[in-house]
């Protein structure tokens, strides 16, 4: 039948069978721009990403505390031994040892360098010789034995007290009033009865020198004399009077703890 037909229909027919070219290229443009599946309904979903720590805020440097100054110390204890002078009486022997522990309080300093305070004191004082003396055995006779002249003295004091504080160098001055008890014993004929007693107010005067060695201890050379304000003069089995008791100079070395 093709065959029969004209050329010119021939061409015509197969003109109107060709397809369009624009419809066959949009269908795989179509399926290229096709959604992506969704996840099924049920499953867990991705967790979101961590945000990350936010960076530390700059810190200022910790202030330092203000440590406060040392406190000063206030208080001292004590205690001195050395050698004691009689300045006045009439009974030997004139050198002997005195010993003194004491309590001291500075209530008050001024400009960091002056301290003033009160002073107890305990003072020991001993002046012994050995003697020759007589006992009576018996039908007149007597028979000599050694024994001890003693002089003793109990103190106790109050005392001012003024203290320069400079550096481990410690300078010192006071200055006070006391009673001093006082005992004076032998057995010589010549100092007959031979036991005298007194109790007589006195006045002080001292001073020295003290170092520190270091944890708040000290060591000093202190000086004091010590004047009894009442002098009685003791009677004597030979009717003679003498001066027992008398004023006294002490030269110490010191052993100091101050907190």
């Amino acid at each position: 039948m093709l065959a029969t037909l004209p050329i010119p229909i021939l061409i015509a027919l197969l003109a109107q069978a060709e397809p369009a070219p624009a419809e066959t290229a949009a269908q795989p443009h179509a399926e290229a721009t096709t959604p992506a599946a969704e996840p099924a309904p049920g499953a867990e979903p991705a967790p979101e990403p961590t945000p990350p720590p936010p960076a530390p805020a700059p810190t200022e440097p910790e202030a330092k505390p203000v440590e406060p100054p040392e406190a000063e110390p206030h208080m001292t204890f004590g205690f001195r031994a050395g050698a004691d002078f009689q300045l006045s009486g009439d009974v030997s022997p004139k050198v002997g040892y005195s010993i003194s522990p004491f309590f001291q309080y500075d209530y008050l300093r001024l400009a960091d360098r002056l301290a003033l305070g009160a002073r107890v004191e305990f003072t020991f004082d001993r002046f012994q010789k050995l003697v020759t003396a007589q006992a009576d055995v018996g039908g007149g006779q007597l028979q000599p034995y050694q024994t001890t002249r003693s002089l003793t003295y109990f103190d106790f004091a109050l005392l001012g007290t003024a203290t320069l504080h400079l550096g481990r160098l410690q300078p010192w001055a006071a200055a006070g009033m006391g009673l001093a008890l006082g005992n004076f014993d032998s057995a010589e004929a010549a100092y007959s009865p031979g036991d005298f007693r007194t109790t007589s107010p006195l006045v002080l005067g001292a001073g020295g020198l003290d170092v520190a060695a270091g944890r708040g201890a000290l060591v000093g050379l202190h000086v004091e004399y010590r004047g009894i304000l009442s002098k009685p003069r003791s009677a004597l089995a030979s009717g003679q009077t003498m001066n027992v008791f008398g004023d006294r100079l002490s030269v110490q070395a010191g052993l100091l703890y101050q907190f």
